[in-house]
């Protein structure tokens, strides 16, 4: 038996350094275990809400098309009353509005709908139009941020400029199919005006009669958060779609057109972002008058007016162009809303032609269940 002397010097020994070490080890293997479990719930729950997010926006398009017999458009950049829109300038400038813009009062957000007056632009690049300051009149609308519009997993982010917020107001942009609708125009005005082959489209709204391929195999929306490595501090708008060169304000030598408003199943799910997307010239569209890092193939100028359809060529270098496409910031894919109302968590590894075929609504493609 110990004695009561023995207990005490027991007692008071503490740990040798050995046996510290074991306990350090042990807890270290806990935590590792620990730790992947505790990501792979945080995911899940960002995506659980992300999905909410998609089902909430698609509740908004149903009530709006319940309203008026018709999806809402993609943008409206010009009005029938504008008198023309042959200048990017004056009362001819484009409006610019965007289809988050549009379903407002079906997100629970009438205020700010009301807020926004629709006969000036949305601001931005046309801080004024037709004289009048449209950018400050339209701030207090525009420059709300609906919870709904941006996916948890794009949190925490780098301040925008000047706000001090958020680096984005919206994770998601509507899908224009495969013909680029933004940056490729058939005429003399300063937008396309095409007709593309998705969902949504510039001043052109649709039915769900006119989705022949079936709600259920149309994507609707999708998202378009943060690109690794991204130059700029701040991208997407829900107010304002066009066609932009926002890296330009913070390193002109990293400069990157991008479309806001609108993104296509062209390139693939989580391309990395391509700078220098158009070569350069006199149309400004380069840097000082060279070719970008990265400029697109022989034959396609810019502004390209032959055939907006012929993004869709087998060139490999269409499918790497991010900041064209859907990304996110969830592990391996992105998050999508169909036309029928399901989100839907489509891998980047999808099949390009099968993602494309998603895209389109009246494509008549054959389309399997495993995607």
């Amino acid at each position: 038996m110990m004695s009561l002397a023995n207990r005490r010097r027991w007692a008071s020994r503490g740990f040798t350094l050995i046996e510290l070490l074991v306990v350090m080890s042990i807890i270290g293997v806990l935590v590792g275990l620990l730790l992947p479990a505790v990501q792979a719930a945080r995911e899940a729950a960002r995506r659980a809400q992300c999905t909410n997010n998609l089902k909430q926006i698609g509740l908004a398009i149903a009530g709006y098309e319940s309203a008026t017999r018709c999806f809402p458009p993609g943008a409206i950049y010009y009005n029938s009353g504008d008198g023309g829109a042959n200048s990017c300038s004056g009362v001819h400038g484009p409006r610019a509005f965007g289809t988050f813009a549009l379903i407002l009062p079906q997100m629970e957000q009438s205020a700010a709908y009301n807020a926004i007056n629709f006969n000036l632009a949305s601001g931005g690049m046309n801080g004024q139009w037709g004289g009048l300051p449209a950018g400050a009149i339209n701030s207090t609308g525009l420059a709300l941020r609906v919870n709904s519009y941006v996916c948890p997993s794009d949190l925490p982010t780098v301040p925008s400029v000047g706000d001090g917020n958020y680096y984005a107001q919206t994770s998601y942009a509507p899908s224009g199919g495969t013909w680029n609708i933004v940056a490729y125009f058939s005429g003399p005005d300063c937008w396309q005006q095409d007709v593309g082959n998705g969902p949504f489209d510039d001043a052109t709204v649709y039915a769900p009669a006119s989705v022949v391929d079936g709600l259920s195999q149309t994507i609707f929306v999708g998202e378009t958060g943060r690109l690794k490595n991204d130059p700029d501090p701040q991208l997407n708008s829900w107010s304002r779609p066009g066609y932009y060169a926002v890296s330009a304000r913070f390193d002109p030598t990293r400069e990157t057109f991008r479309p806001q408003g609108f993104a296509f199943e062209v390139p693939r799910i989580n391309a990395p972002i391509m700078q220098g997307d158009y070569p350069g010239g006199n149309d400004g569209f380069g840097n000082n008058g060279q070719p970008g890092p990265n400029p697109l193939p022989p034959g396609t100028p810019w502004p390209d007016t032959s055939d907006y359809q012929g993004w869709l060529q087998n060139i490999p270098i269409y499918k790497e162009y991010g900041q064209w496409g859907f990304r996110s910031q969830h592990p391996g894919g992105a998050m999508f809303l169909f036309g029928d109302g399901s989100a839907r968590f489509l891998k980047e590894t999808i099949d390009l032609t099968t993602y494309r075929a998603l895209g389109t609504r009246k494509g008549g493609e054959v389309i399997g269940s495993d995607y």
